[in-house]
C-alpha cells in the first residue's frame, strides 16, 4: 500500500473512533441521568438524549467505513483459493506484443524473393509466397495479443538459411559452359590434325604423318583432361548440394522446438484454467457467505431495534413507576449501554466484513481477467506456433524436393559425361594403339635390317672386304635407331596404361549403369589384326618367293582371331596393353 492510502486509512480509523466515542459518551451521560435526582426536566432531557442517541446510532451505522483499510489482497486470494499462478506469470492488458523478429523474417523472405539466382527463384517462388502469407497471418495474430514472439521467430531461421544456401548453389549446366567450349575447340583441332595426317599419308610424307599422330595424341590427352574436369565441376556442385541431405534434421529440430513451446503454453493454459475454476468456486462460496452474513446482520439489527424499542417502552413505564423502579431503570440503562456498545462493535465488524468482501470481489475480478487474458494468449500462441510449423514443413519439403531433383540431374549428367569420356578415350586409345603398332612394325623392320647387315658384315670379315667398316657403322646406327624406337614405344605404352587407369572409374560407372559398349582395347586389337591381315595380303601379291612365311603368318592371324572369338568380351583382369596380342 502507498503512503497516501495508509494516511487515508489512519484518518478514517480516527473518524470511526470519534463516532463510537460520541455515542458511548452519550450512553454514559444517560447512565448519569439515571442516578441523579429525577424530575420532569430530567425526564425531558432524557427523552432528548434518547432522540439524540437514535440519531448518533444511525450516524454510526451510516458513517462507519473501512474501505480504505487493506483487508484482502492477491496473496490472500492465492492462499485461500489455493491458486498456482502468480501475477508475474500472467499476461497483463498493458503488456505489448513483441513481434519485430517476425517482421525481420518477412524481410528475409522478401530479400530471398529478389535473389540474384533467378533460375532458383522459380523453384522456390511458391514456398516464399506461402511463407510470407503465413508470417503475415502470425503477425496479425500477435498484434491482437500480449505475446513475445522472439523465441518463436528463431524456429524457422535455420530453414530460411538452408533455403538461401540452396538458392546460392551454382547451376551445373552454367558451370560446364566454358568446359564445353574448350572441348569443341579441341575437337576442331583434332579434326584438322586428322585431315593433315590423311593428306600426308596420301602424299607419302610419313614423317609428317607420324608427327600428326603425336599431335593428335596430345590433343586427345588434353581432351581427356577436359572431359575429366567435368567430374570435378560436377563434384563441386554435388558437394554444395550435399549439405541439404540432412534437411530432415533441421525440420526435426524445428518440430522439437515448436512442440516444446506448445507444451509450455498448454501447461500454462491448463494451470490458468485450474485457477479459474478455483476462482469461480471461491466467488460462489463468497457470495453464499455474504448472503448469510447480511441475513444474520439484518436479523441482529432487527432484534436490536426491537430491543431498543422495548427498552424505550420500559423506560416510559418506569417513569410512571420511577420511585419503585429506580434500580431497574439504572439496570436497564446499563443494559442499554452494553447493547449500544455491542451494536457499535457489531456494526464495526460488519463494515469491515463488507469492505473485505468488496475488496475480495475487486481483487478476484482483476485476477480473473488476467487469467482469462492469459488463456486467450495461450490459444493464440498455439495457433501462431502451428502456422510456423506449417511454414517450416513447407520450406523443408521444397528444399528436399530440390535436393532430390538436383541429385537426379547430377546422376544423369555424370552418365552422359562418362559416355562422352568413353568416346574421347576410344579415339585417344585407338590413336596411341596405331602408333604402338607402327612402332612395333618399325622395330621388326629394323631387326630384319640388322640381321641383313650382320650377314653382310660377316661376309666382308670373311674376305677382309673394306666395306666391313661401312656395314659395322650401319649396324651400330641401326641398333641406336632401334633403341630410340623402343623408347618411344615404351613411352606410348606408358601413356596408354595411364589413360586406361584414368578410364577405369568411367568403365565401372558405365557397367554399373548397364550401358553396353565395346572396350577400346578390343577395338585396338581388332584393328591391328585387320591391318596385319591387309599387310599379309599385300605381301602375298608382292613377294612370290616367301609363300611359306606368308602362310605361317596367315595361320598365326587365324589363330589369334579364333582366340579372340573364343575368349569373348574382355574383362578388366584379362585386358592387355599390347596392341598386337
Amino acid at each position: 500500500m502507498t503512503d497516501v492510502t495508509l494516511e487515508a486509512a489512519r484518518k478514517q480509523k480516527i473518524h470511526n473512533l470519534k463516532l463510537k466515542t460520541a455515542a458511548l459518551e452519550n450512553e454514559e451521560y444517560i447512565q448519569e441521568l439515571h442516578v441523579t435526582d429525577w424530575s420532569e426536566s430530567q425526564k425531558q432531557k432524557l427523552a432528548a438524549a434518547h432522540d439524540k442517541g437514535h440519531e448518533l446510532l444511525a450516524a454510526v451505522e451510516a458513517g462507519t467505513k473501512w474501505n480504505l483499510t487493506q483487508a484482502y489482497d492477491i496473496q490472500k486470494l492465492m492462499r485461500v483459493c489455493g491458486l498456482e499462478m502468480s501475477v508475474r506469470e500472467l499476461y497483463k492488458p498493458e503488456d505489448k506484443p513483441q513481434f519485430m523478429d517476425i517482421i525481420a523474417l518477412k524481410k528475409t523472405l522478401q530479400e530471398l524473393k529478389q535473389h540474384r539466382n533467378k533460375t532458383r527463384i522459380v523453384s522456390f517462388t511458391g514456398t516464399i509466397d506461402n511463407g510470407l502469407s503465413k508470417l503475415e497471418k502470425v503477425e496479425e495474430e500477435l498484434r491482437r495479443s500480449q505475446l513475445d514472439a522472439t523465441e518463436l521467430a528463431q524456429v524457422p531461421v535455420n530453414v530460411l538459411k538452408n533455403l538461401e544456401d540452396c538458392m546460392n548453389v551454382q547451376n551445373v549446366q552454367a558451370a560446364l559452359v566454358g568446359n564445353e567450349e574448350q572441348i569443341n575447340q579441341q575437337l576442331m583441332s583434332i579434326e584438322k590434325c586428322k585431315e593433315i595426317r590423311n593428306i600426308a599419308l596420301s602424299d607419302g610424307e610419313m614423317s609428317i604423318a607420324e608427327e600428326q599422330f603425336y599431335i593428335k595424341a596430345g590433343l586427345l590427352q588434353r581432351l581427356v583432361e577436359l572431359v575429366r574436369d567435368k567430374f570435378r565441376i560436377i563434384g563441386v556442385t554435388d558437394d554444395e548440394n550435399k549439405m541439404f541431405s540432412k534437411i530432415h534434421e533441421v525440420q526435426k529440430k524445428a518440430y522439437q522446438e515448436t512442440s516444446a513451446m506448445k507444451d509450455a503454453k498448454r501447461r500454462l493454459k491448463q494451470r490458468c484454467e485450474t485457477d479459474l475454476k478455483h476462482v469461480h468456486d471461491a466467488i460462489q462460496k463468497a457470495d453464499l457467505e455474504d448472503a448469510e452474513a447480511m441475513k444474520r446482520f439484518a436479523g441482529q439489527k432487527d432484534r436490536s431495534e426491537k430491543f431498543i424499542k422495548d427498552n424505550q417502552d420500559k423506560q416510559d413505564e418506569c417513569w410512571r413507576k420511577i420511585q419503585d423502579l429506580e434500580r431497574q431503570l439504572q439496570k436497564l440503562g446499563t443494559e442499554r449501554f452494553e447493547e449500544v456498545k455491542r451494536r457499535i462493535e457489531e456494526n464495526d465488524r460488519e463494515e469491515k466484513r463488507k469492505v473485505e468482501y468488496q475488496q475480495f470481489l475487486d481483487v478476484v475480478s482483476q485476477h480473473k481477467k488476467l487469467l482469462e487474458l492469459t488463456v486467450y494468449n495461450c490459444d493464440l500462441a498455439i495457433r501462431a506456433i502451428g502456422i510456423i510449423e506449417e511454414l517450416v514443413a513447407e520450406g523443408c519439403s521444397a528444399i528436399k524436393a530440390r535436393y532430390d531433383k538436383t541429385n537426379q540431374e547430377l546422376v544423369d549428367l555424370r552418365l552422359l559425361v562418362h559416355q562422352e569420356y568413353l568416346g574421347v578415350f576410344r579415339r585417344l586409345y585407338k590413336t596411341m594403339g596405331q602408333l604402338v603398332y607402327k612402332k612395333e612394325k618399325k622395330v621388326e623392320d629394323i631387326d630384319r635390317n640388322i640381321r641383313s647387315t650382320h650377314i653382310q658384315l660377316e661376309f666382308c670379315i670373311e674376305t677382309f672386304d673394306p666395306n666391313a667398316k661401312k656395314f659395322s657403322d650401319s649396324k651400330k646406327d641401326l641398333y641406336k635407331l632401334r633403341a630410340d624406337v623402343e623408347k618411344e614405344q615404351q613411352k606410348l605404352k606408358s601413356k596408354m596404361q595411364d589413360a586406361l587407369e584414368d578410364f577405369r572409374p568411367t568403365e565401372e560407372a558405365l557397367i554399373a549403369a548397364g550401358v553396353d559398349f565395346v572396350h577400346p582395347i578390343e577395338e585396338v586389337e581388332e584393328g591391328n589384326l585387320q591391318r596385319r591381315g591387309k599387310m599379309v595380303e599385300y605381301k602375298a601379291h608382292i613377294s612370290k618367293q616367301e609363300p611359306v612365311k606368308i602362310a605361317a603368318e596367315k595361320e598365326e592371324l587365324r589363330r589369334a582371331k579364333n582366340l579372340m572369338i573364343k575368349e569373348g568380351p574382355r574383362t578388366p583382369n584379362k585386358r592387355s596393353l599390347s596392341p598386337n596380342r
